[in-house]
């Protein structure tokens, strides 16, 4: 590929009106079901809806035209340059040292048209502040490489003799392929992996998620709905009132069954062809089926990672690994979490080393007051359950066994979890260990914290206990019920730690 001159405003592929009339039809998506299903009610309404058809057609056709039309982009020193828009028009600049992080990603529309989407995050935003929907994929990379390297520069962090990426003598932004870096594939899953993951998933989560979407969606149409499915509803309601305990357990077996058909087609969507290579300074993860991202997290810019799994999981030898980069609108941002589904215990080991530099786990630390979880847990069990209680004997004439047969349950289980909760430092990192059953460990550099604070209430300070708060640009954690005398340590030793470091947190 010839070089690529940036200086001056360049558009995307032609191909890219293509991209626009989809995303402009799935836009009227909402506004179609709606059309159709008032039109199922008044038949009128579908002779309105065919004429409409046609020039509505027409119209999106050419605004999607002046959508790819507009769009430009170029690179003017280190600033990014973006004029877009049909009716109104904007421009956005962008300084090389304000990007977050540079992401190709590609729907199946994309993939089929040979074009993928470059979404750049930066600093003060919530999300993808800026798009360029349909670049060549060639182009695409050629522009994330000069993206990161005029942010290295701009931040002083480009090596001492590296090849420029821009080149001199009035070429000022001309992309070059920078030369291949050591990589370490650390997982590629395939389908057998992509099974183990999906039937190991959450399904009560999934179904629960399932059923909000469903109801929320048609909530929306009840009006429309309900002249015809009332009659249906009535019928089968007095059936279905008839059959108690047999529905019940019907419709329960039907909801786990689904829920895990949910998890396991979620898991195909999300992580098929998951790859995720383990750079010097980055880690690239390459995901998805019908919209496939590769995302690209700098080293320094991960605020802490954890490690989870469960019993299926562990049988199969995997854990999975969520990693948290800065997010700097300083929320909680679930589009800047990474999540590699699958990993084995070298590949791990491998993911720490390389992303935490010079880690080992520390020994040192303290635990959390097991007795404690035990004591709230099942006072928050009983409050729930006396209702339920009272409702069982009230309406069935059934006595109170069932919470004196969950009770001790949430005790003992309690109890264990609690057990497993350590936090263990040193003057460099920080672990914190959880999980009975679904047990889990948070990597965190002390040098990310940009606070640490002790909350406390009346029940716990009785009790000389106290929670430890955690905060980082990616988000804060919580450490529960520590002593009040071993959380002060802690507190005062991580603030000297982080006070004596010279090392950035970004």
């Amino acid at each position: 590929m010839p070089d690529w001159d940036l200086s001056q405003p360049t558009r995307q592929s032609i191909l890219g009106v293509v991209v626009y009339l989809l995303r402009n039809f799935r836009a009227l998506l909402s506004l179609l079901i709606t059309a159709v299903i008032i039109g199922a009610a008044k038949p009128q309404v579908w002779i309105v809806v065919g004429i409409a058809v046609i020039p509505f057609s027409v119209i999106a056709a050419l605004f999607a035209y002046w959508q790819y039309r507009n769009f430009t982009f170029q690179l003017d020193g280190d600033d990014l340059i973006i004029r877009k828009g049909v009716i109104f028009k904007e421009r956005t600049v962008i300084s090389a040292d304000r990007i977050q992080t540079v992401k190709i990603a590609e729907s199946i529309v994309q993939r089929i048209l040979g074009l993928v989407a470059l979404k750049v995050d930066t600093a003060g935003s919530s999300g993808s502040e800026l798009e360029i929907p349909a670049l060549e994929r060639k182009a695409a990379l050629l522009l994330k490489d000069l993206l990161y390297r005029k942010k290295e520069e701009a931040e002083g962090l480009a090596p001492e003799g590296a090849d420029s990426a821009v080149q001199p003598d009035g070429a000022e932004d001309t992309v070059r392929v920078r030369p291949a870096t050591e990589k370490k594939v650390l997982v590629k899953l395939n389908i057998f992996d992509l099974l183990v993951v999906g039937l190991t998933e959450n399904h009560l989560k999934t179904g629960l998620l399932a059923l909000a979407v469903v109801f929320g969606y048609f909530s929306q149409f009840m009006e429309y709905l309900q002249d015809y499915l009332e009659a249906y509803v009535d019928e089968y309601a007095r059936t279905l009132a008839n059959a108690g305990i047999a529905f019940a357990l019907s419709a329960l077996i039907l909801f786990a069954a689904v829920s895990v058909l949910l998890s396991v087609i979620r898991t195909f969507l999300r992580f098929f062809n998951l790859k995720a290579v383990l750079l010097p300074d980055a880690v690239e993860i390459e995901t998805g089926l019908l919209k496939r991202s590769y995302d690209r997290i700098p080293v320094r810019k991960i605020q802490f990672a954890q490690w989870e799994t469960n019993p299926l999981r562990r049988l199969a030898g995997f854990e999975s690994v969520r990693i948290r980069p800065s997010d700097p609108v300083g929320q909680a941002n679930k589009q800047q979490r990474t999540e590699i589904p699958a990993l084995r215990r070298k590949a791990s080991a491998a993911l720490a080393a390389g992303i935490f530099p010079g880690y080992e786990a520390p020994e040192g630390g303290f635990r959390a007051l097991a007795s404690a979880y035990t004591r709230i847990n099942s006072i928050i069990a009983g409050a729930l359950l006396l209702p339920v209680s009272a409702v069982l004997w009230h309406q069935y004439g059934l006595p109170g066994l069932f919470p004196l047969f969950v009770l001790p349950l949430t005790a003992l289980f309690s109890y264990r979890y609690g057990l497993k909760v350590r936090i263990l430092f040193d003057s460099r990192f920080l672990l914190v260990k959880k999980g009975w059953i679904f047990p889990s460990r948070l990597v965190l550099p002390i040098h990310k914290l940009q606070s640490v604070s002790v909350s406390t209430n009346v029940f716990l300070k009785r009790r000389k206990l106290c929670h430890l708060n955690l905060y980082t640009a990616a988000g804060a954690r919580r450490v529960r019920y520590l002593r009040e005398e071993e959380a002060a340590q802690m507190y005062n030793y991580m603030l000297w730690c982080v006070e004596k470091s010279d090392e950035d947190w970004m």
